[in-house]
């Protein structure tokens, strides 16, 4: 065999092996954590369209006290996702709920980001803009702003890990299409740090939305000193069109790869195909629909405390004290998965 030939036969195979590096990089950056409850319609549509931008990357469906059961469609190549069934604790309204099933995802991905659905997300296409801070979502200036004082307590608290820590968007618009560096999810939703945050002092002046994941996810990121930051590639679905005269809603962006609040295919048909392999779950498991009601000792997920209960106590030194202002956000997140 000539030299040459094995010359050209080793740059071939080192094209090869660098080609599937890239590719195996490629597939590992992004995971999706995508919780659900009772829609099917809407859920099948995420997933398949997912799949069409993102054929490669993994998928983590978490059932939170639903009894449908995605486990067999999952299997399917089609949709080739993981899936996994837990006690209904509502997660999406109980802050120790939520954060430690999100970390628990984020695990089981192991990805470099995490992107988070929900069944009223329309996927457009893979993003082409790459994130640049630690998570980002919606530009969501049209809700509520945090309050100062809350801004200075998780300000004092993040400054424990990044010592130059400012607070750098004050609404909480991470809904689905948001995304989140697996580090900072993994470090943030950590127990030993999450049992440090006063929830019951901070709904004292934020009011609901404070057990909300939108905004209980910005606290814990905020008070790790991580920086949150609204991302160009996600965006807000107006039911109204904008009016003449009105400003630009800086939401509202039709280039976006992910979008919130589309409910049109709630009631669509399901095709034989994916009805026949979606069941019911064998093992059916109590549904929680409460607020702020599911707290965990220590928020160790191995300790839940009685349901409905309220936060563990704080120490003093942990307490989120200040002014009180009640607000009600009682409509943020309506309805059920």
């Amino acid at each position: 065999m000539q030299l040459s030939s094995v010359i050209f036969r080793l740059l071939v195979a080192a094209s090869v092996a660098s080609a599937n590096r890239l590719r195996s990089a490629a597939k590992d950056k992004y995971g999706f954590y995508f919780p659900v409850h009772s829609q099917i319609p809407s859920t099948l549509n995420v997933l398949q369209s997912v799949r069409r931008f993102y054929p490669n990357s993994p998928i983590y469906v978490l059932q939170d006290g639903g009894n449908v059961d995605f486990g067999p469609l999952c299997k399917t190549k089609k949709y080739n996702c993981m899936f996994e069934s837990v006690k209904g604790e509502n997660s999406r309204w109980n802050p120790h709920s939520w954060f430690a099933r999100f970390r628990e995802a984020t695990k089981a991905l192991g990805t470099e980001y995490v992107i988070y659905l929900e069944p009223d997300v329309l996927v457009r296409k893979h993003h082409a803009i790459e994130p640049k801070n630690d998570a980002g979502g919606i530009f969501d200036d049209f809700n509520p702003h945090m309050h100062p004082d809350t801004i200075k307590y998780l300000e004092k608290m993040g400054r424990e890990r990044n010592p130059h820590f400012n607070v750098s968007w004050i609404h909480f618009g991470l809904s689905g299409g948001s995304y989140y560096k697996a580090e900072a999810i993994l470090d943030a939703f950590d127990p030993k740090w999450v049992r440090r945050l006063d929830f019951e002092g901070m709904e004292k002046r934020e009011g609901d939305k404070t057990m909300s994941s939108d905004f209980a996810m910005l606290v814990a990121l905020y008070a790790r000193g991580w920086d949150v930051y609204p991302w160009d590639e996600v965006s807000q679905h107006w039911l109204a069109p904008r009016k003449p005269g009105e400003p630009e809603r800086k939401s509202e962006k039709m280039s976006a790869a992910f979008e919130h609040n589309h409910k049109e295919h709630y009631n669509d048909h399901v095709p034989d195909e994916e009805r026949k392999l979606i069941t019911t779950l064998v093992e059916r498991h109590q549904d929680t629909t409460c607020h702020g009601c599911v707290w965990y000792h220590d928020a160790d997920p191995k300790q839940v405390r009685p349901i409905p209960g309220k936060q563990p106590p704080m120490p003093a030194a942990g307490r989120n004290q200040g002014r009180t202002i009640r607000v009600s956000d009682s409509g943020l997140k309506a309805g059920r998965l």
